[in-house]
C-alpha cells in the first residue's frame, strides 16, 4: 500500500494517562515506500498556536467539522493499520500545511526560552 502525502485516514491514538486509545483523523505527511508512515493527528477542539493548522476546506477531505491538524504532534505508524481512506487535503490546505511544517521544524529559528519565547 502506498500512501499520498495530504491523505486523510483514521489512526489509532493512544491516551497518555490511561490503557487504550480510540481512532482519530491524520493527515499522511510522507510515506518513503517502506512499511511504516509519517501522519500528524487531527482533532475537533479549536487549537491555534503556531504549530496547528484549521483545515478550512474540511468537507472535501472527509472530514465531518472544521478540524486542526497538530503539526507538532508527529506519529509513525506502520501501514498495516491503515483500514480506510477518509478523503484528501485540498491543494489550499496541502499548501497551508507545509508552510507551517516548514515553519514548525526550520532548523534555522532559535529555541525558546524557559518561558517559552
Amino acid at each position: 500500500m502506498n500512501l499520498r502525502p495530504g491523505e486523510v485516514i483514521p489512526i489509532r491514538i493512544g491516551f497518555h494517562q490511561a490503557s487504550g486509545g480510540k481512532l482519530r483523523p491524520a493527515v499522511v505527511l510522507l510515506d518513503s515506500g517502506d512499511d511504516d508512515f509519517v501522519a500528524a493527528p487531527i482533532t475537533s477542539r479549536f487549537r491555534l498556536s503556531k504549530f496547528d493548522l484549521v483545515i478550512q476546506e474540511w468537507n472535501e477531505a472527509g472530514l465531518n467539522t472544521a478540524p486542526t491538524i497538530r503539526v507538532h504532534k508527529l506519529t509513525v505508524l506502520t501501514k498495516n493499520e491503515v483500514m480506510r481512506r477518509l478523503g484528501e487535503l485540498t491543494a489550499v490546505d496541502r499548501s497551508r500545511l507545509a508552510g507551517v511544517f516548514r515553519d514548525a521544524f526550520s532548523l534555522d529559528q532559535e529555541a525558546p526560552d524557559a518561558a517559552g519565547n
